[in-house]
């Protein structure tokens, strides 16, 4: 009636749910022997009544920061613990990797449901969109990216020597650090940046001359030091300070406004974060 028992099985089933919900078949939740060991963490405090929140990516094996900085105080802990495992997979595109999180639910994002919710249209259970959607997108494109990847998760605020254990703390303490920095607009433009060219046609002379500019070693500057600067560049000084950060309107023309001017900057600012599909969706 229920058939031949003694029969083998012809698949099973824990195996098929598990490839059903990996983002790509490799992907495993233990490391790697070899490749980089990097320790991610995202930060999102109250300090002294204002909210800082920030992340971190952290060698664990020199212990050195790959790569940190402050975001948007709006962003709460759940979008700071992604967007920092976004990082860590952009920079080990065509390597090999392992990425520590303490974060389940980044963990889960690449193990468990990311992959139905991608096929589902990045939509939940109440076909409703999901509150991290352009985050996550990116992730599971970027997942895909590296040669050979695994993310592990770790327990959080542990006490000891163990390499996990001492990797996370650095990545933690690196992401609080971070949370209490403010971006320094030359860093992000640096001269090595060919994208922002601050070349002035004659009519932005005229307006430089008006606000009270003088030409100082090839760059107009106020009485004040700070270098004026056209509206090109300025779109491009903005963009380069808004990927780092994601900081809103005001946020951004303020920290602009602390080494340069330009005329219209609060609307320029303004443009850049509602062209910022991420910050769209987060907000």
């Amino acid at each position: 009636m229920f058939g031949d028992t003694s029969e083998k099985l012809l698949h099973n089933c824990a195996e098929i749910v598990e490839l059903q919900t990996k983002v790509r078949p490799d992907l495993e939740d233990q490391e790697l022997e070899g490749g980089e060991k990097w320790f991610v963490d995202g930060s999102a405090k109250v300090v002294e009544g204002k909210r800082k929140s920030s992340y971190a990516v952290v060698d664990g094996g020199t212990g050195k920061v790959v790569e940190s900085g402050p975001l948007r105080p709006e962003w709460l802990a759940q979008a700071c613990e992604l967007y920092t495992l976004l990082r860590a997979l952009k920079r080990l595109k065509g390597k090999r990797g392992t990425v520590f999180t303490d974060s389940r639910y980044a963990f889960g994002v690449v193990h468990t449901f990311g992959k139905i919710w991608e096929e589902r249209g990045l939509i939940n259970t109440k076909g409703k969109s999901l509150i991290h959607e352009e985050i996550i997108k990116q992730i599971l494109e970027a997942i895909r990216e590296p040669k050979e990847i695994t993310v592990v998760h770790v327990k959080g605020h542990q006490a000891g020597l163990q390499f996990q254990t001492r990797g996370n703390n650095l990545a933690d303490q690196e992401a609080k650090r971070a949370a209490l920095l403010t971006v320094s607009v030359p860093e992000v433009i640096g001269e090595e940046k060919p994208g922002v060219q601050i070349c002035p046609s004659e009519r932005d002379i005229e307006g430089f001359k008006k606000m009270g500019g003088v030409l100082e070693i090839g760059k107009w500057k106020l009485p004040d030091g700070r270098e004026l600067v056209p509206k090109n560049a300025a779109r491009g000084i903005l963009r380069r300070l808004h990927k780092q950060t994601h900081w809103g309107t005001r946020a951004l023309a303020n920290q602009f406004l602390r080494f340069f001017e330009c005329k219209g900057i609060f609307e320029l600012a303004k443009q850049e974060v509602q062209g910022c599909v991420i910050c769209q969706k987060m907000n």
